[in-house]
């Protein structure tokens, strides 16, 4: 199995908070439909659909997106374990996730943080690596997606 990605590594400003996760469970409608138009163009222009990157809309930073190494599922984090039905991890700023859904049980959500976010993937392990700080205070979670060496000692 290879990854669906080749990684990447990118920073997003954030005013107010943030929310790592599938973006599925949490980026407005809108701004849904237009990343997946964003991808539809990238599949014009580099041959392959791609929706990893960072996504700017109308000027505005909406969110850091990669493809998971298998896809589909649930992944270990270090703060929690992540449902992932889009095939993709995310951090998108609070202002642009819907307020009228609860998804706080998908994902990790930090509140009232002001300042930069960088993701980190790795195509290769799978790995997602998320860190923060500021004056008030940092933090990082790493996501792992790829099968652990126990995973392929099961099978």
């Amino acid at each position: 199995m290879s990854a669906n990605t080749t990684g990447i590594t990118e920073t997003i400003q954030v005013k107010g908070g943030f929310y790592i996760g599938d973006p599925c469970y949490a980026l407005r409608e809108d701004l849904y439909g237009k990343w997946c138009d964003w991808g539809c163009e990238r599949e014009k222009t580099e041959g392959r659909y791609c929706n990893d990157g960072k996504f700017v809309y109308d000027g505005k930073d909406i969110m850091i997106c990669d493809s998971t190494y298998l896809g589909d599922g649930w992944y270990d984090g270090t703060e929690r374990d992540y449902p992932v039905d889009a095939g993709c991890l995310a951090i998108i700023p609070l202002e642009f996730c819907d307020s009228s859904k609860d998804f706080s049980d998908k994902g990790l959500i930090v509140k009232d943080y002001n300042g930069e976010v960088r993701c980190i993937t790795d195509g290769d392990t799978g790995r997602f690596l998320f860190t923060w700080d500021s004056d008030d205070f940092g933090g990082s979670e790493t996501i792992w997606t790829a099968p652990s060496d126990a995973d392929e000692d099961e099978e």
